[in-house]
């Protein structure tokens, strides 16, 4: 099983763009396979919309007063110059914010910069308050957000590209170059909710999934290759299974080497950490993790 890492850039001073070089190379060099950005365009001070991975629904930012972030193809984009065998992912980009061809253009170059190492996490996303300040829809979103992941398909593989959807509608369109990647990137959907794994396993290469609102992952799995059946398809390489887990800075060690060991048994291809690195201590806190992970060994 491969050992990816999960981090926020942008959020503190010290968290700079060279920051995100450094953590790249360092993490490239420990032997952690990928390194994934998460989004979120822009935060607001209160919520109505409930986060649906924590009791309550309260958001992980609920007390910081000046949330910051990266925008991810950013930070992937400076992080694969200073790469060569890491690959990098998002944490999930909500989807149905920006224009579908335009997602398809912005997606290619990353595939391009990266040399194929970028894999697409797309997300409906779960805050109202970020679809209406920017301007998107949130009413028949699931809807839009099918149209745009079938739409990009088609925009990466077909010389003279046509779609006609309800939100989505172009002809004779031609978005070259095509992707490194045949096919275009993987796209992993992310979400732990039924709708969601229903839509991974209709319209993408696999699931990216948090192991937050649930205890045990094994019903979790149940789930998800029940649904693979109904669609005539199955874990493995036509489908990917990849899970993320946040640790916070009073990690209960044990508690981790045990979804690592549940991840493996489960046949997860990568379990996806987001670790307590200290921003002034990257190599350190990296080579521990790596150490008690026993990633590259």
């Amino acid at each position: 099983m491969k050992i990816g890492l999960s981090a926020m850039f942008g959020n503190t001073p010290y968290r700079d763009m060279a920051f995100v070089k450094s953590y790249a190379a360092t993490a490239e060099s420990l032997g952690f396979n990928s390194l994934w950005a998460p989004e979120h365009i822009v935060f607001f001070g209160s919520y109505d919309s409930a986060y649906p991975y924590k009791s309550g629904g309260n958001t992980p930012w609920t007390e910081n007063k000046d949330p910051a972030l990266y925008d991810p193809l950013f930070v992937i984009a400076a992080a694969a110059g200073v790469t060569s065998t890491l690959r990098f992912g998002t944490t999930v980009l909500v989807t149905p914010l920006r224009p579908a061809l335009l997602m398809a253009k912005e997606l290619m170059s990353l595939d391009h910069l990266s040399n194929g190492r970028f894999e697409f996490g797309a997300g409906l996303g779960w805050s109202e308050e970020e679809y209406n300040a920017l301007g998107a829809s949130w009413e028949k979103r699931g809807k839009r957000f099918d149209e745009y992941l079938e739409a990009i398909k088609v925009a990466w593989t077909e010389d003279r590209a046509s779609y006609h959807g309800e939100f989505v509608n172009f002809d004779d369109v031609i978005l070259k170059p095509f992707p490194v990647t045949p096919g275009g990137p993987p796209i992993l959907i992310g979400g732990n909710s039924a709708a969601a794994i229903k839509r991974a396993a209709r319209l993408a290469d696999g699931w990216y999934g948090v192991w937050m609102g649930f205890d045990e992952l094994e019903p979790k799995m149940a789930e998800i290759h029940e649904c693979l059946e109904q669609y005539g398809r199955s874990a493995g390489e036509d489908f990917v299974l990849k899970l993320n887990f946040p640790i916070g800075p009073q990690a209960d060690i044990e508690d981790v080497l045990y979804k690592v060991s549940e991840c493996r048994r489960l046949g997860i291809e990568e379990f996806v950490l987001e670790l307590p690195i200290r921003s002034r201590h990257l190599e350190e806190d990296l080579r521990y993790w790596a150490q008690l992970l026993e990633v590259g060994e």
